[in-house]
């Protein structure tokens, strides 16, 4: 009998020690499962980053290609600009009727060959030198005054459009601004996101460790000594 108890008091222990340890692998398994969710939690918002980080490359890379056509559009705006200028300056150096007669076909070819006589009209009566006159229809000089009118609406319009580009690449470099100034906010957060998913994992292996150290609370240890002592005390009293 007394063999049995102190059997029974072994086997009391054994199972308070079991418990513990029961304890303490439901506080492991509860410990990594919870790194394992931060982990996947992490993964999956670094997926995400890299992500849009992609898309804002390629978007970037757009905006270059943009830019880049822009600046080719001004560029050429610009020789325009110059040749309009020589050309101007090729009329102006016109020395002959007949040369002036030319340039108006080549400008109005809907008058066709014919239609541009000239005659001279002298300044005072019975003056026998004159102003050369070119002789075009009477309503074709409304062709002239529609040019005239289109020229300087044109003009206007390219100031304006000048002002706009202006003012657009203004709004451009703003832009740019806040997207580096976001870039450099994302930046910061992901820096802090990952010293604190760092400094978690490494608190949680530490966690994990030190449930994994043999330990028997005071509780515990009174049940486990109580449980022995009974066994002692019961044998002893029928031996």
């Amino acid at each position: 009998m007394r063999k049995a108890l102190l059997l029974l008091a072994a086997i009391a222990a054994i199972a308070m020690i079991a418990w513990l340890a029961g304890g303490n692998r439901q506080a492991i398994a509860r410990a990594r499962a919870e790194s394992v969710a931060l982990a996947t939690q992490r993964d999956s918002v670094l997926s995400v980053v890299a992500q849009r980080e992609t898309e804002r490359v390629q978007l970037a890379a757009r905006a270059d290609s943009f830019q880049t056509e822009a600046q080719a559009l001004r560029d050429s705006i610009g020789r325009m600009e110059q040749e309009r200028a020589e050309a101007q300056r090729g009329v102006r150096r016109i020395r002959t009727v007949g040369a002036l007669q030319a340039r108006l076909r080549q400008a109005f070819p809907e008058l066709g060959p014919g239609g541009w006589g000239v005659t001279t009209v002298p300044v005072h009566q019975g003056d026998t030198i004159g102003i050369e006159y070119l002789m075009v229809p009477a309503w074709f000089a409304e062709t002239f005054v529609i040019d005239h009118q289109n020229a300087a609406s044109w003009r206007a319009q390219k100031d304006q459009l000048l002002a706009v580009d202006s003012l657009r690449g203004a709004v451009i470099a703003l832009q740019d601004s806040i997207t580096r100034l976001v870039a450099a906010n994302s930046e910061a957060y992901q820096t802090g996101y990952q010293a604190a998913y760092a400094s978690y994992q490494d608190l949680s292996k530490r966690h994990i460790a030190e449930l994994k150290k043999p330990r028997i609370r005071l509780g515990a240890a009174i049940g486990l000594v109580g449980a022995a002592g009974l066994g002692l005390v019961i044998g002893r009293a029928i031996r």
